[in-house]
């Protein structure tokens, strides 16, 4: 019977947790970033089939309101901001932020699959400081939390990942060094 150390080493278990992060932090692109509080909610739910931003969002579909959403509505006010130069500026800024953040999610899974340890970690950190800079933006903007919105689970989601993507990658290149030290001592 194996033992867990030999299981870890033979199914690459490190890298198999890399890609599931990555595969989770897609999906958390379309899970809720934001949330209604429950006043507001009962009121968007009111006005359900209105449009929130736009012909972007109803009302209905702003209660949870993922990044995804979220770049859809910057894409919308870049192109809207009527003649509001800071609104198109901060539109534009989160605009890239997302399109960087889901960028770096892909390298980070490719580089993973690749064995690119130093790659890996180098997205990995991307993922974070977009994730890091969204959450400061939206804070400092008053958007949440505040009487409207409280924070989703995306809020929390990537910095836990990118957490662990850097812990499964500093211990798979330091067993990569561990093994190439074993290899090498036994041809001697």
């Amino acid at each position: 019977m194996e033992s867990v150390k030999e299981f870890i080493k033979k199914y690459n278990v490190f890298k198999w947790v890399i890609v599931l992060a990555g595969v989770v932090a897609l999906i958390g692109l379309f899970l809720p970033y934001q949330k209604a509080t429950k006043e507001y909610k009962e009121e968007l739910e009111e006005y359900g089939d209105s449009y929130y931003l736009g012909d972007v969002l109803t009302n209905k579909e702003a209660v949870n309101i993922s990044i995804i959403e979220n770049f859809k509505m910057y894409k919308y006010a870049m192109n809207h901001s009527e003649g509001v130069s800071y609104i198109e500026g901060e539109a534009t800024i989160n605009f890239v932020i997302t399109i960087v953040m889901i960028v770096a999610i892909v390298l980070v899974i490719l580089f993973a699959l690749l064995n690119k340890r130093i790659l890996t970690i180098i997205f990995n950190i991307v993922l974070g400081l977009c994730s890091l800079l969204m959450n400061a933006d939206i804070t400092s903007r008053g958007v949440m939390p505040s009487d409207n919105f409280v924070c989703g689970i995306s809020y929390y989601l990537y910095i836990i990942l990118a957490v662990i993507i850097l812990a499964c990658s500093i211990v798979l290149i330091i067993n990569n060094k561990k093994n190439k030290k074993t290899k090498a001592k036994s041809s001697e």
